[in-house]
């Protein structure tokens, strides 16, 4: 049973308890009022600038020896100073933010693996005079360190302590000829029979083709559903890109006299994508983060322009959200990756992620012919390209697959892929109705378009032109015209000058932090864990949107705690909260599993028994918009007096996205709800009388 004491708190703050004990001190720091305001208290002072070191001299010297706290976290203390050195940590900020920041870093180092910056180690060697200043130089054998040679008897030993290493065996040239001659023929003999059993274990048959999926699975898409239903409105509120009204229902055939026979669907054979990773094209841009992992490996490396910037066959790119940047394919297809933040245009786009592949070439005459083949995994790309013939695309997206024809060096389509939960669906770990919502815009000049699953075709789509597609109708709408004036299709929209200067600002600094083409996770850390005085705060929410972006693989729950922490923090300000709860909404449905995983992350940093499973709903729509249980509704606005500040960010987050959206724009609806004094319960009270109208109204004619 875990005790309420300094120490275990510093555990439990720094995440470094098993599961059970860290369940089990939760609840007594739920109960424990003291305990509440000593974490709080820890988390301010550690980020306290003008704090002295504690002195080493007076009569807090002991409890200030470097040694003391050594033995104290390292729980080899005796039980008297044990109590005197906690009761000091209670009573100075000083020592308490000494223990408590010794222990975070302490954490960092025994957890986490440690890189150093290679101008850092160049710096220290430069601190020494050759030969000890040489990285190569092998150790001498007259002095070590110490100064004084170990001799026995006045005889060095012939062994140094690396000796011990040898597991009681002789060093090999500390023998004599003959055995140094038997030791390496037992060698030769040894490594001839581990050739013959490699030889003998190499399979008979070639080993098949590597597998052209990323490992990162984005949403399966569901198999087509005997009933379609009416698709839901979107989670979040969007600009609203068509103002055309829907296409008619389809007539109903006669029944009286059925036609003869009924024709056969052709059966479409689409070839899947190429495996082979052959340089495709470049990353083009100024001041961008395009990453990029190569073939499949576990960690993102930039793509610079003024350095490595090939794009492979296979590999996936990924644009950086809020960045914006082009890759010049050989074939004269460019492809502009369309990064977003919420700030300027506010919808769930944020990365834009693909992966290239080789194009398909006839070869005989048999086969098709294709400028491009491109997988988009989520987000918004741009295609265009500069021949004046035009080129021809092949567009893949779930189990889609779409075929563009551009008709020349003047024609821009736009694809788009947002995938969404359904909200008001009840959490299941590892389940759950994942949409896929995809657009296609002929913003400029005119194309050509196939659905190949349906061998639909749109011959001519002249601009402005908007196909859409969803899981639920699992088929494309006919092409509806764009608006005169919307921008959200704009390939550069329009932005406001004071955001917009905000926003670039931001997006320049970050590209210019990044000096190491693989230091993107070091950097995005090192902005998510500063303190708030010394990052200006827009950068901080850029490294948001960029930390869960480049979630991926086995490192994804590691990558999780810098957002978790934010998360569950009442001290920073509430776009920062908001920033994180936007970024996780967007990363959830990218996969299955991610809900399970962020659960599992979550539950040691949360007190009270199923509060994971609660932001886990939260996060992927409490409430349905089209129709909202009464119930459900007033829940949300209980969960506005929630313990957790998280949960209070989440449970108005949902009333502000999706059950009122319009309350955005009323300061009596908006607050921050890490602040729970005075004005609070108006607050809450507005809620409610705002949720009771809803509840009230009638609904909407069928």
């Amino acid at each position: 049973m875990a005790q309420l004491t300094l120490r275990t708190l510093l555990a439990y703050i720094d995440d470094t308890l098993e599961p059970a004990l860290a369940r089990q001190l939760g609840a007594k720091v739920a109960e424990s009022e003291l305990a509440r305001d000593l974490i709080e208290r820890i988390k301010k002072v550690t980020r306290r600038r003008g704090l002295k070191s504690p002195s080493t001299t007076g009569t807090d010297g002991e409890v200030s020896d470097p040694n003391t706290v050594a033995e104290y976290l390292s729980d080899t203390l005796d039980g008297e100073q044990v109590t005197r050195l906690e009761q000091t940590c209670l009573e100075s900020d000083v020592h308490l933010a000494e223990v408590a920041a010794c222990h975070q870093i302490l954490t960092i180092i025994l957890t986490e693996p440690v890189r150093v910056p290679p101008q850092a180690r160049q710096r220290m060697y430069a601190l020494m005079k050759p030969p000890a200043s040489v990285p190569n130089r092998r150790p001498g054998k007259t002095l070590p360190v110490g100064g004084v040679a170990p001799t026995l008897a006045g005889v060095a030993e012939p062994d140094d302590d690396d000796a011990t290493l040898l597991l009681g065996m002789g060093r090999y040239g500390g023998g004599s000829f003959l055995g140094r001659v038997a030791l390496v023929v037992a060698a030769i003999v040894l490594a001839g029979f581990l050739g013959v059993a490699v030889l003998m274990a190499l399979p008979q048959t070639p080993p098949p083709s590597p597998d052209s999926s990323s490992g990162y699975v984005y949403a399966e898409v569901p198999p087509p559903a005997p009933l379609v239903p009416t698709p839901p409105e979107p989670l979040r509120p969007m600009p609203t890109p068509d103002s055309g009204k829907p296409p008619p229902p389809e007539p109903t055939p006669p029944t009286v006299v059925p036609p003869p026979s009924k024709p056969v669907e052709k059966k479409v054979t689409i070839t899947p994508p190429s495996a082979e990773r052959v340089v495709l094209g470049k990353a083009e841009g100024l001041n961008v983060i395009v990453l990029t992992r190569p073939d499949n490996a576990p960690g993102w490396v930039r793509l610079d322009p003024a350095g490595v910037a090939d794009v492979k066959g296979n590999d996936p790119v990924l644009c950086l959200p809020g960045y914006k940047a082009d890759v010049q394919l050989a074939t004269g297809v460019k492809v502009r990756l369309w990064g977003n933040v919420p700030e300027l245009l506010p919808d769930r786009i944020l990365e834009s992620h693909v992966r290239f592949h080789a194009p398909e070439r006839k070869v005989e005459g048999k086969g098709e012919e294709f400028d491009a083949d491109i997988t988009l995994l989520a987000g918004r790309i741009y295609l265009s390209t500069t021949q004046p013939a035009g080129g021809r695309i092949r567009v893949r997206f779930g189990r889609e697959v779409w075929d563009v024809t551009l008709s020349d060096d003047k024609t821009d389509v736009m694809v788009q892929l947002v995938s969404v939960f359904e909200a008001g669906m009840p959490y299941v770990r590892n389940r759950g109705s994942i949409q896929l919502e995809a657009r296609v815009a002929v913003v400029r000049g005119t194309a050509g378009l196939v659905e190949r699953s349906r061998s639909r075709t749109f011959e001519k789509v002249v601009s402005p032109k908007i196909i859409t597609w969803d899981t639920h109708t699992r088929i494309a709408s006919d092409p509806k015209p764009i608006e005169e004036g919307n921008v959200y299709y704009e390939k550069f929209p329009p932005l406001a000058s004071e955001p917009g200067k905000v926003v670039q600002r931001a997006l320049t600094d970050m590209a210019g932090r990044l000096t190491e083409p693989g230091g993107v996770k070091l950097m995005l850390v090192e902005l998510l864990t500063s303190p708030p005085e010394s990052v200006q705060p827009f950068l901080v929410i850029l490294a948001i949107y960029a930390q869960a972006a480049i979630l991926y693989g086995e490192a994804a729950g590691n990558e999780l705690k810098p957002l978790i922490d934010l998360l569950t923090d009442d001290t920073r300000g509430v776009s920062i909260r908001v920033a994180v709860i936007t970024a996780l909404a967007a990363w959830i449905p990218h996969a299955t599993g991610n809900s399970a995983l962020l659960e599992q992350q979550l539950a040691p940093k949360l007190r009270q028994e199923g509060e994971p499973e609660l932001i886990l709903r939260l996060l992927r729509g409490y409430i349905s918009p089209t129709k909202p249980d009464p119930g459900e509704l007033d829940r949300l606005v209980d969960l506005l007096n929630y313990q957790s500040v998280a949960v209070r960010e989440l449970a108005l987050w949902n009333l502000l996205t999706i059950v009122d959206p319009a309350a955005v724009k009323d300061p009596k609806m908006v607050t921050d709800v890490a602040q729970t004094g005075p004005g609070y319960d108006k607050f809450v009270k507005a809620w409610q009388a705002r949720v009771d109208e809803i509840k009230n109204r009638p609904l909407p004619k069928k």
